[in-house]
């Protein structure tokens, strides 16, 4: 059985100036009860403005629900206390003055000395792993386990969705990596839906169970990590999320050529599109080819040569430019080691290339998917 939708937005708008173009512009999405929604997107997008929204912080037009109940729209306003939303902000915002215990139970309605909230502060502690520092204080705990202590106090209350701006973002590199596991752990250990805010691709696709990628206001695609990895609908969220190497391309007769002179697309194979239409009616484009996907091998008369090379522990990642000065990308594992100055064969791994045709018509704004 499907379950219900915990959060559902409808065309939510919001302007700061009538004079700028909207912060959040006619953004609908829906969460499903229990999962993690990341909002992924470079800065100035509109992601926290979306949270903060979401959470009460900003008011806007268009319909907000959550737990099927309206909170926002249609003249309904619902304060963000009454929510039962919980928010972890960017920078922990603990209150300094106050133990681990006290920050946690902070949130909690009524006395915080009553039973049932030692009961509850003992619960969320255990849940985070913080057990045995309950009369420290934030500027005697690390920034994980500070980081830790903000989300406990999101949890205390039990809210339906629990609210994250950005909440790795001030961590070191290593105690990053570690507490993304842990963060998506902890939450579904909670059996709490979640939405976090972050610019890193990576940490989107790792800790999300839904990615929604935003530009410029607008949500440009939402899907599972391996769809928006796999099937990008836009070249800009392609760009954003795979990282993949773009090139040019031009149809002559049956073959997409590109400025690589290493290999051509064959256009007289079947094709999958996202709509109908046939490949005649496009004539130039880009291609992308994901890292992965470039294979490369040695051969003193190719016109690409190595220009760098980076050791990334099971991966070789190669910086190539080709004759026309093009810089190209490709990941190899170490069992293929070449070395700077190397000049290399280029050839495709995949059997899939995805083609984003110059079109100036919606119709034709999905890429094309052909195969090799």
């Amino acid at each position: 059985m499907e379950l219900p939708s915990i959060l559902q937005i409808e065309e939510i708008t919001k302007s700061f100036s009538p004079s700028t173009l909207p912060a959040v512009d006619r953004v609908s999405l829906a969460l499903k009860t229990g999962d993690i929604l990341g909002l992924l997107g470079p800065s100035g997008c509109g992601k926290t403005t979306l949270l903060r929204i979401i959470a009460g912080f900003e008011q806007a037009l268009g319909c907000l629900y959550l737990n099927e109940t309206l909170v926002c729209g249609q003249g309904v306003w619902v304060e963000p206390e009454l929510r039962s939303v919980g928010m972890v902000f960017q920078d922990f915002a603990l209150f300094p003055h106050m133990t681990v215990s006290d920050n946690i139970g902070f949130g909690l309605p009524g006395n915080r000395r009553l039973g049932a909230s030692f009961q509850r502060i003992s619960e969320v502690m255990e849940l985070v792993g913080l057990q045995g520092l309950e009369k420290r204080y934030p500027h005697e705990l690390s920034g994980g386990q500070q980081q830790r202590v903000a989300l406990a106090r999101a949890l205390a209350p039990q809210p339906s969705l629990v609210l994250l701006d950005e909440p790795l973002s001030n961590l070191d590199v290593q105690v990053r990596l570690r507490l993304r596991q842990e963060l998506r752990d902890i939450l579904k250990s909670a059996g709490t839906s979640a939405i976090f805010v972050t610019h890193d691709q990576e940490e989107a696709m790792a800790m999300a169970d839904q990615v929604a990628v935003m530009r410029a206001g607008r949500l440009e695609q939402i899907g599972t990590p391996e769809d928006i990895y796999q099937h990008p609908q836009s070249q800009f969220v392609a760009e954003f999320v795979t990282q993949a190497n773009f090139l040019r391309v031009e149809r002559q007769g049956t073959e997409w050529q590109t400025e690589v002179s290493d290999f051509a697309i064959s256009a007289g194979r079947s094709e999958t599109l996202t709509r109908s239409i046939s490949l005649n009616d496009c004539a130039t484009g880009t291609v992308m080819i994901r890292q992965e996907d470039l294979q490369l091998r040695p051969n003193p008369a190719a016109s690409t040569i190595i220009r760098d090379r980076q050791y990334l522990g099971r991966e070789y990642r190669y910086c190539l430019q080709t004759d026309s000065g093009k810089e190209l990308h490709a990941r190899t594992n170490i069992s293929q080691s070449l070395a700077i100055g190397t000049m290399v064969q280029l050839s495709l791994a995949t059997q899939s290339i995805q083609i984003f045709p110059d079109l100036a018509s919606p119709t034709f704004s999905r890429p094309m998917i052909l195969q090799r």
